[in-house]
């Protein structure tokens, strides 16, 4: 540890066990009030976990970078600095500007919009066929529903394979963390989705799709076949459990909060500003990691070149300075500023298609619904994803 970082307090908690990650909020809390910048002992790494450190952080991709890895342990990181695929996530600068423009023309308000009407209609039907005090799975057979089928669509992708989508989004958000238990299994899941979509035939994409319009910019020489490959992956991985997660989230925090969801009932208009307050509340990212190219000075914050840090997305959006009674899911709160699908040039490109699916969730509850019982949830322990794996609940 270098003389600038020997007095930086040091958290000695273990935040990978399957404990602190199905319940990581009290972690959080800890780490902040240490200080600015922490030293995660488990994690072998600095982190920055208060709302401001974090905005900041993220806006200052030119010092603390993406492009020599975002992950937790030094194994993803150096398949990611060494890979011969682009990613948006891993690029910086001009290159990721490049990758990201694709991502955004396709997921930009405007270009989903059309898609609204189908998407209401899809959940509507499956809330109908629901409802009626029956017990179920609200992440199976709500919170699934739509992205997968969405996604699906909207990415144009061949039938055959599609069905392990979620198996190669998990695991690729999970071997992104520290010690993890099956790191060999899920590194070859990861690995099989990669070539899964390297052996596509751009002859079986649905004409007009997300992935055939790479394909036609690759014919225009704006991408290279690698790129155009790894972007169908940059549409299809962080399109799938983020979004899934936070719809089951959200669907968790409507039902262990009658109050709010009375108030979202009674008033609509409350919707988009619920949505983004589950988003708040229960962040889906728990953390990227940076890494710092050059030395970082902001505020209290002062980290030498060389060192890797946490950006932790799931605190920031607890953080109390910024935000009053941040533990509670207050439905009018309307958190614009929330940190749950980043800021900064690294933001969520697909953000404005998870908000759409939310929303029209729900709309449908809204329309359809008196009361949203939660009897029991099964918190997951994805290292890289907080959310549940399952949530039992009834629709009266």
């Amino acid at each position: 540890m270098s003389e600038t970082l020997s007095k930086v307090p040091v958290y000695e908690p273990d935040l990978f066990s399957r404990e602190a990650l199905k319940d990581p909020f009290p972690h959080y809390r800890q780490i902040r009030d240490l200080g600015p910048l922490v030293y995660l002992s488990s994690a072998r790494m600095y982190a920055l976990s208060r709302f401001d450190d974090v905005k900041v952080a993220l806006r200052s991709a030119d010092r603390l970078v993406s492009s020599k890895g975002n992950s937790l342990n030094d194994v993803a990181n150096g398949m990611a600095k060494d890979s011969t695929r682009p990613g948006v996530i891993i690029s910086d600068g001009e290159m990721h500007q490049h990758l990201r423009a694709p991502l955004v023309r396709q997921m930009a308000p405007g270009a989903i919009k059309e898609n609204r009407a189908r998407f209401k209609e899809m959940i509507s039907e499956q809330v109908a066929s629901l409802k009626g005090g029956q017990t179920f799975d609200g992440v199976d057979a709500l919170a699934k529903h739509l992205p997968l089928a969405a996604v699906s669509h909207l990415l144009g992708l061949p039938e055959e394979g599609r069905q392990n989508m979620l198996r190669w989004a998990a695991a690729t958000f999970n071997i992104m963390g520290q010690n993890v238990e099956h790191f060999q299994e899920d590194m070859m899941t990861a690995l099989e989705g990669f070539q899964y979509l390297e052996d596509i035939d751009r002859k079986s994409l649905v004409p007009g799709s997300w992935a055939a319009t790479l394909f036609e910019l690759m014919d225009e020489g704006k991408l290279t076949e690698p790129e155009a490959r790894g972007l169908m992956g940059d549409f299809m991985i962080p399109s799938l459990d983020t979004t899934i997660f936070a719809k089951g989230n959200l669907l968790y925090n409507l039902g262990k909060n009658p109050d709010q969801w009375q108030m979202i009932k009674s008033d609509p208009s409350l919707i988009p500003s619920a949505v983004l307050e589950s988003v708040r509340h229960s962040a889906v990212v728990r953390w990227f990691s940076r890494y710092a190219e050059t030395d970082y000075t902001e505020g209290d914050v002062h980290l030498p070149k060389g060192e890797r840090v946490a950006i932790m997305y799931g605190s920031a959006n607890r953080d109390e300075r910024h935000y009053p009674d941040p533990d509670s899911f207050k439905a009018d709160r309307n958190p614009r500023d929330q940190l749950g699908w980043g800021h900064g040039p690294h933001v969520c490109a697909g953000m404005h298609l998870a908000r759409l699916e939310m929303e029209v969730l729900l709309e449908a509850l809204v329309e359809q619904v008196e009361t949203i019982e939660v009897f029991d949830a099964t918190t997951g322990a994805n290292q890289g994803l907080f959310g549940f794996e399952s949530v039992s609940m009834a629709l009266n």
